[in-house]
């Protein structure tokens, strides 16, 4: 009974040693296997940041590369004791400088299997450059000090130049993760960004309404939204300061909130000012928002204007362009803000218009901004075509002016009837 117990305590103990082993590699498997899954995930994030380089920086690259394996060239070229004519040395600095400029193009595009054959072509085309030059005459003998001196300078500074290349691509590699985990969150911004401000394209109750914003950047500030609840609406523009992701997530809250005062039915003055409540205490002290709302209920159409650009009214009885300015200070700039609405008398056939100062601060290479006439010009003259082609006359009139700094965004609102167009 005894020698029975002890086999049992004995077998008990190697299974539970084996079953240590069993736990320990199997820790073991799992470290070396997580490492690996780890090692794989950097592989392919360095492999996405080098594709989303475009190929002009990869040709500076390339040319960077090629010049600094040159120069090693060139170091090589000063330890030998019989230098080569002038054809011979260029044909040993470019070797350098291709070999250098193709073994990094493979490794840009992941193209390891090629690596071998260069590295082949590479030894072959060494030995073929060293027996061409070596029938030439020494020019220094090999015994002499300054000999030994130009081996001793030449070998140092290739190997420094060799180093700073391999460092400055160890660089690259770890700071191009980072590059590219930040890239990828300001493409995941600007796809929210376009979601949050889509093209606009609306009939209700007898108005056409068209807007569009256009960012100057990855993600933009300006905001054109248009909301409808009951038998009310409203459209708007607004253009929150700076540029960026901090400006593009204070126009999603606005969005928000402009939209959340909307359902609860409050007239225009009292919306924006619950707008900038909510809004005031999220904000940087340096950001503000300037916008401007028309409000529509049944026939009737009210305006707010906080610290913007001027509504264009283009009446169609008289055919000219009038202005409504901004009495109230933007969103955002005191604690405790009001702001007024007043009344629009827009008959058919008239076409509203609210832009942001991208537009009217287009700016040519000298610095001349283009200002709010030729705008008025240009709104008159297309005031009897579609409200998309309206939009895309005024852009052009910008981007003739200069180059886009700014986000330009335009709302059209148009009152129909007859005489008026029937195509958006």
């Amino acid at each position: 009974m005894v020698n029975t117990r002890k086999a049992e305590v004995k077998c008990h103990v190697r299974y539970g040693a084996l079953r240590g082993k069993s736990i320990a590699r199997s820790s073991t498997i799992s470290r070396l296997s997580a490492r690996f899954q780890s090692g794989l995930d950097a592989h392919r994030r360095r492999n996405q940041f080098w594709k989303s380089v475009p190929r002009s920086s990869l040709i500076l690259l390339y040319a960077a590369v090629f010049c600094l394996f040159a120069s090693i060239g060139i170091l090589n070229l000063m330890t030998e004791a019989a230098p080569p004519d002038l054809p011979q040395s260029l044909a040993y600095v470019c070797y350098w400088g291709l070999t250098a400029s193709l073994l990094a193009a493979s490794a840009v595009r992941g193209k390891y299997v090629f690596m071998p054959f260069l590295i082949a072509a590479t030894v072959v085309a060494a030995i073929w450059l060293n027996r061409m030059m070596a029938h030439s005459r020494p020019a220094v003998p090999i015994s002499s000090p300054l000999h030994m001196r130009f081996v001793v300078l030449g070998q140092v500074g290739a190997l420094t130049l060799s180093a700073g290349y391999a460092f400055f691509m160890f660089f690259f590699s770890r700071e191009g993760t980072r590059y590219f985990r930040a890239h990828a969150e300001i493409a995941l911004a600007r796809e929210l960004h376009q979601a949050l401000v889509p093209a606009i394209e609306r009939r209700v109750a007898g108005f056409e309404i068209y807007g569009a914003s256009i960012p100057s950047g990855e993600v933009g500030g300006d905001l054109v939204d248009f909301v409808e609840s009951g038998d009310e609406w409203m459209a708007y523009v607004a253009d929150v300061s700076g540029h960026g992701v901090t400006p593009g997530v204070l126009m999603a809250m606005f969005k928000a909130a402009v939209r959340t005062r909307m359902v609860s039915g409050c007239d225009a003055s009292s919306l924006v000012a619950g707008v900038h409540e909510t809004l005031y205490p999220l904000k940087t002290s340096n950001m503000f928002v300037t916008a401007g709302f028309i409000h529509a209920r049944a026939d009737r159409l009210s305006l707010v204007l906080a610290g913007h650009p001027p509504l264009l009214h283009f009446r169609r009885r008289d055919g000219e362009v009038g202005e409504y300015s901004s009495s109230d200070l933007p969103l955002g700039i005191l604690p405790q803000q009001s702001f007024s609405a007043r009344e629009l008398e827009c008959q058919p056939g008239d076409i509203l218009l609210l832009l942001t100062d991208g537009i009217t601060e287009a700016s040519n290479p000298m610095g001349v901004e283009l200002g709010s006439e030729p705008v008025k010009a240009a709104f008159r003259h297309s005031c009897d075509a579609p409200l998309p082609e309206i939009f895309r006359n005024i852009h052009e009139l910008a981007l003739r002016q200069g180059k886009q700094q700014d986000d330009q965004t335009m709302l059209l609102v148009r009152r129909m009837g007859a005489g008026t167009s029937k195509s958006m």
